[in-house]
């Protein structure tokens, strides 16, 4: 069966029965606006697969326990469950280099890239409740499935040491085998929800990282808006002095004016009263 559907770029990837990780190496540590927007596009993408993956965990989950539940049914919830675990995990080491990135100079590119990742972290945070969800469902299955078999298995000595034994035993050859096929169904439906406990454990750490993160991004938004109304202020501020500078430049140029407008008359009547005060000569 193949689950190259399930893969893709931007995460892990299963691809012929193995898990390829992300490489936080080359991720969003680097300066490069265009390394940041990989970043981005990759965690979108592996938000999306994780959501697909519980809806198809929630088509296989009510199968269990009923005639159409096999061994192949059960391989391929364990497939897409531990792979959508470890998309969890690739998503949750970018979104921590996305985090760690250097931020923009501009103030208004910090805050349009601080909701980014905002809406990111809660995007995932989403998605991963939905699909620790199902695991807790698919968990309690799988128990529900072994209690099933051991009760089977202690019906199946009850009944050997019954009145009837002797006859039992004439066919203890091949019942020792079918109990035998039991066991090892047993162990290996153990072994299954022992993983997926520990898949589920997995989730929850991510989860609690990422209420960490949530409010780490909270008090950074709070600083930046704190600092873009302190800018806003100091505008505001800077555009009433010059107002005031300019209304002042204004006052003064029209009281020079109004000065040599008297200078100009003064003189023109001290003219007047000299020319009229001097004798004329016959």
């Amino acid at each position: 069966m193949s689950f190259g559907r399930f893969g893709g770029t931007g995460g892990g990837a299963y691809s012929d029965g193995g898990y390829s990780t992300y490489n936080s190496g080359s991720g969003g540590r680097n300066s490069s606006a265009a390394d940041q927007t990989r970043l981005m596009q990759g965690i979108g993408s592996n938000i999306q697969k994780i959501s697909q993956n519980v809806k198809e965990i929630e088509r296989i989950i009510p199968r269990l326990g009923t005639p159409d539940d096999n061994k192949t049914l059960r391989s391929k919830l364990d497939e897409v469950q531990h792979y959508t675990n470890q998309l969890a995990k690739d998503t949750n080491r970018m979104l921590k280099d996305l985090n760690n990135a250097p931020a923009s100079v501009s103030q208004s590119d910090q805050r349009q890239q601080r909701m980014k990742k905002g809406r990111f972290t809660s995007d995932f945070s989403a998605a991963l409740n939905q699909f620790q969800r199902v695991q807790r469902e698919a968990a309690q299955k799988k128990r529900e499935e072994i209690k099933r078999v051991r009760g089977n298995s202690e019906y199946a000595d009850d009944y050997d040491e019954g009145p009837n034994a002797p006859l039992n035993r004439e066919g203890s050859g091949s019942q020792s085998q079918i109990q035998q096929v039991d066991f090892e169904a047993l162990k290996e439906r153990e072994a299954q929800l022992h993983k997926l406990e520990s898949d589920i454990s997995d989730v929850n750490t991510i989860l609690k990282e990422l209420a960490t993160m949530v409010g780490e991004q909270g008090d950074t938004i709070d600083s930046i808006e704190e600092n873009v109304e302190t800018t806003e202020v100091h505008v505001k501020e800077a555009n009433t002095q010059l107002a005031k500078a300019k209304t002042y430049q204004s006052k003064a140029r029209r009281k020079k004016f109004i000065i040599c407008i008297c200078c100009v008359v003064f003189l023109a009547v001290l003219g007047v009263i000299i020319y009229v005060a001097i004798p004329k000569s016959n």
